[in-house]
């Protein structure tokens, strides 16, 4: 059984060591440059050394923007260490925790708007999926997601919880042509469901693939690690009939892409990242705002410290905000939403304690931080998107919280 710890901490941790983050060294666009991640690869969601260090737990929570502490994680049955973002459904939210529950391997969850915390269902490591990194979708009451362990071949599994907590494995993935070690959130579209694996395909570099709810799962494109891409940890976002998403690494210059597939399997790449002030390493999605994708990279931009970006869906990209690493922010892994046609993010460390924003910017670039964690009872190190309900933010830390476990939160935008 593979434990998870964190692929991503070490690009991550190299870049904070200083004070002006250096960029890893960029992969060629050539497959064979990228080392292929065989089956002792462990994988992970996120979970910095950092995020189980406290501040003062009684840190004051009064900020700009009306912040709450919702729920406290403890790691124990109720779970720790939530990294996916919130879903709503039916006056409620549910989300994820990647480790805890009674067996240890992580839960499905569900909060009341107020705070209040049921387990739905807790990951026993086996056939039914271990370490859920991504958040839920809602098809038709019931909860969808994907764990990036565990199932029949301990490659990761396509799940499904009712709302009263049997869990069912819809498709288990076998690290072959059929993709592995899936790490986003699924999108649904036409009723179907969609994602990415960061493994596995016809190159082992990742796929983009479709499943019915009833477990018909197919591959629509298997990345190669050339000039298409590869490694896509990015949910998808779909916009007239096209399916949008960030790799990783890949492209041109070998820093990751934008990239589109039709639901016919047909990949092009919209943009390819040179690690400059354009930014690289992008890790998560792309919102749609007025025609154009918004994302973020977790690297590159003027200082180093990542950027929020648009491109056309033709290619054309530019730099909304670079991150400066100060109190504007540093390291943003979630992509953006759009609320009333501004964008909110996160970003995993910087502001003024330097655990972590929550940030406004306007397409036009004018950013700000709406809130800056403290590592005490509000939380640190925020990866996950936000999500917008009722007039509200909401969003989970990975660490912080009275024992260092995480957090669910919530703010006025």
């Amino acid at each position: 059984m593979r434990i998870i710890i964190c692929l991503t901490t070490a690009l991550l941790l190299a870049g904070c060591a200083g004070s002006n983050a250096s960029l890893p060294t960029a992969n060629g666009s050539n497959a064979a440059a990228i080392t292929r991640n065989g089956p002792s690869q462990i994988w992970s969601c996120g979970q910095p050394p950092s995020a189980k260090v406290r501040g003062d737990a009684g840190a004051p929570l009064a900020g700009t923007s009306g912040y709450k502490s919702l729920y406290d994680f403890l790691a124990g049955t109720d779970g720790g260490w939530p990294y996916g973002d919130l879903l709503a459904a039916g006056g409620k939210l549910y989300g994820t925790t990647t480790e805890g529950g009674a067996f240890g391997f992580g839960t499905v969850f569900q909060l009341t708007p107020s705070g209040g915390e049921t387990v739905l269902y807790s990951f026993q490591g086996g056939n039914d999926g271990a370490y859920p990194c991504a958040g839920l979708v809602n098809v038709n009451g019931k909860l969808y997601g994907t764990t990036q362990s565990g199932g029949a071949n301990d490659w990761g599994t396509v799940y499904s919880v009712s709302l009263t907590g049997t869990e069912h494995v819809i498709y288990a993935f076998a690290a072959g042509s059929d993709g592995a070690a899936p790490y986003a959130k699924l999108l649904v579209v036409n009723g179907a469901l969609y994602g990415t694996t960061v493994e596995g395909g016809a190159a082992g570099y990742g796929t983009v693939f479709k499943c019915s709810v009833a477990g018909k799962e197919q591959v629509l494109y298997s990345f190669h690690a050339g000039e298409d891409g590869g490694y896509p940890y990015s949910k998808l976002t779909e916009a007239d009939d096209e399916l949008f998403g960030t790799t990783m690494k890949g492209g041109s210059a070998g820093w990751g892409t934008i990239f589109k597939v039709n639901l016919s399997g047909q990949e092009s790449v919209v943009y390819s990242f040179q690690a400059g002030a354009d930014g690289g390493y992008p890790f998560d999605g792309v919102a749609v705002l007025n025609g154009e994708l918004y994302g973020t990279t977790k690297f590159g931009g003027a200082a180093g410290f990542g950027t929020v970006f648009a491109s056309s869906t033709s290619g054309t990209e530019y730099i909304v905000h670079s991150f400066k690493g100060g109190a504007d922010g540093a390291y943003p892994y979630a992509d953006v939403i759009a609320v009333n046609g501004v964008l909110y993010g996160t970003t995993v460390f910087g502001g003024k304690k330097s655990w972590g924003t929550v940030f406004s910017v306007t397409p036009g670039g004018k950013e700000h931080v709406l809130y800056a964690f403290k590592a005490g009872k509000d939380g640190a190190n925020p990866f996950a998107r936000l999500l917008d309900y009722n007039g509200r933010l909401y969003g989970t830390t990975q660490g912080g919280g009275t024992t260092g476990w995480g957090t669910a939160f919530s703010l006025r935008p």
